[in-house]
């Protein structure tokens, strides 16, 4: 089990090679809170909480159990849960039935299902043109301008806590 080192048994993948066509996909499972910025180059689904600002360059869903406080900025995003701040989604934006949104929408697509709560404003297609065409900060960007060293093996230091 440990130190054994037959081949068979080291995982034939490193995090970074995800083939082609596939994507990562990431969970804050239920009873985890998380403190801090989040930036996600996968999917990333939220069923805990997260407080800080979160960054998926590719779909976000908020679950019904899921509750962000800070702002939002992804590609796609589907809230069934809670949001508290501002979001900006470059493509579509979907609030469920169960979504409850407070603070301002910059998207280009929004559908918002009957008993889903948005209080704020909402900016679509040419008036968010200004938010949409701002690139969101990617994960190294955040880290050099934080001045967060980085261990021996080039990881970058956790800034965040994570409660479970």
């Amino acid at each position: 089990m440990f130190g054994n080192k037959n081949e068979n048994t080291r995982p034939t993948k490193t995090p970074s090679s995800v083939p082609k066509g596939e994507t990562r996909r990431n969970i804050i499972s239920a009873g985890t809170v998380v403190v801090g910025n989040i930036n996600a180059e996968g999917d990333l689904r939220v069923e805990g909480q997260v407080i800080g600002t979160l960054v998926c360059n590719s779909k976000l869903v908020v679950s019904e159990t899921g509750y962000i406080e800070g702002s939002v900025d992804a590609r796609n995003a589907t809230v069934e849960g809670e949001i508290k701040g501002n979001v900006v989604t470059r493509e579509l934006l979907q609030i469920d039935k169960t979504g409850k949104i407070f603070g301002d929408i910059f998207t280009q697509k929004l559908v918002v299902q009957m008993g889903a709560i948005f209080t704020g404003t909402s900016k679509m297609s040419d008036a968010a043109k200004d938010v949409l065409t701002k690139t969101p900060q990617r994960a190294k960007d955040l880290l050099a301008k934080s001045g967060n060293s980085q261990n021996s093996k080039g990881r970058p230091q956790p800034t965040g806590r994570v409660k479970a």
